[in-house]
Parts: C-alpha cells; structure tokens; sequence
C-alpha cells in the first residue's frame, strides 16, 4: 500500500490557496510552482518508489478529495461544484507532473553519482 505522508499537508495547502483564487474563464492552468511537489519526487525516489506508484499515490489522493466532497454534499454550493471540481483536478495532475519532474531530476543525479 502506498502510503501519503510527509509533504501531504503543504500539497494541500497549495490546493486551498487556488481553490480560494478564483480565476474566472482560465483557459489554461493558472497552477503554480510547487517546490513541496518537487521534494515529495525526490523523497519517493529515495525511498525506492516508482513512477507507477507515484501515479497511484495521485490517484488515492483525488479519490480522497472526491469521497470527502461526495461526504459532504449537503453543504456545497453545486454553483461552485463542477468549477472547484476541475480545479482540484488541474491541481492535483500539476503537482503530479512536479513531482515526478522532482523524481526523474533525482533519478539522473543519481545516475551521475
């Protein structure tokens, strides 16, 4: 089981602080730098993961977020449901694409070595 952990918190925080920016009819991603993404590819490189864990422990990280929306129907603004919806996804896939960045970078360095 691939388990997340250590740079979780800041990814995020990350998270909130774009869902909070609100920028109407961005056609493209307005994801920022994540320098806690990229160390999260380095960590898991270190600790002897591979690119289809890094990919799976994405993927238990938006079914999380998912389930807890699901969870808390009730309480959500379905104006700003599918909106929010899609940012969480843009930002959840920019830092996996950083993190892995963060992971290949440590994978050469090490190859270097």
């Amino acid at each position: 089981m691939v388990r997340l952990g250590g740079h979780l918190p800041k990814l995020v925080e990350d998270l909130i602080v774009r869902l909070r920016k609100r920028s109407a009819n961005s056609k493209d991603s307005d994801a920022v730098f994540s320098t806690s993404a990229v160390a999260h590819g380095k960590l898991r490189f270190l600790q002897g993961y591979t690119p289809a864990m890094l990919v799976h422990e994405s993927r238990i990280l938006q079914v999380t977020l998912f389930g807890t929306l699901q969870s808390n129907l009730s309480l959500l603004d379905f104006s700003l449901l599918l909106p929010d919806v899609m940012t969480i996804a843009d930002e959840v896939d920019a830092q996996l694409t950083q993190t892995m960045d963060g992971y290949m970078n440590a994978m050469h360095q090490s190859a270097a070595a």
